[in-house]
């Protein structure tokens, strides 16, 4: 019958720079303003944004998900082990940027999806190409919002002569541990932040 098939959905591209340019806005609002080191992301979350977030038993075992975000009524279901183990408590805090970021870009993509199995449904239906776009803006986004650029740059410079040896070169991997421990992230995100930002072209450091 015609006029019965859906629209197809619709995943935006977000170049770097806009990325950038929301993290800053978004950790802007942050309790007492933009921090120079580690991003409260739950406070974020939860005052400046009214995201609620809710421990959900058995989410990652049943949906191969640790988390996901009602954009709506803007709750945020996390699994509940996440949270609950203090090991994984970078994990748990990127998991939190990331939906963050959902609300930030993809508001209208997940629009009155309430349910987890809503959510995966519009992600199922997504093309691959389309998937891996709203994933990697995501990630990226995230990744900015709890590592912000203005920060790191000025903590890069700051530390850069504690990482550089006698021959003038800098000791990439410890730099990126100091990354780690000043923003509270794991060392892969920390050193893949590095490259974001372009640090293997400015200075011709190994980030791969």
């Amino acid at each position: 019958m015609a006029g019965t098939e859906k629209p197809s959905l619709k995943v935006r591209e977000f170049y770097l720079y806009e990325l950038e340019r929301i993290a800053s806005g978004a950790v802007a609002k942050a309790p007492g303003g933009a921090p120079q080191g580690r991003v409260d992301i739950e406070r974020l979350l939860q005052e400046s944004y009214g995201v609620k977030i809710v421990a959900f038993h058995g989410l990652a075992s049943k949906w191969k998900t640790y988390a996901f975000i009602d954009t709506t009524a803007r709750v945020v279901f996390v699994d509940a082990d996440l949270i609950d183990n203090v090991n994984e408590e970078k994990k748990y805090r990127f998991t939190l940027a990331e939906e963050l970021a959902h609300l930030l870009i993809h508001t209208s993509l997940f629009a009155n999806c309430k349910t987890i199995d809503a959510r995966l449904a519009i992600e199922d239906a997504l093309k691959d190409a389309q998937r891996d776009r709203m994933e990697n803006n995501a990630k990226a986004l995230g990744s900015a919002i709890l590592m912000p650029e203005k920060s790191v740059r000025e903590f890069v410079e700051s530390v850069l002569p504690k990482f550089t040896d006698e021959h003038g070169h800098v000791l990439v991997g410890e730099l990126a541990s100091a990354i780690s421990q000043h923003y509270d992230v794991n060392f892969r995100p920390a050193k893949r932040r590095l490259k974001v930002l372009g640090y293997h072209r400015s200075h011709g450091w190994d980030l791969d």
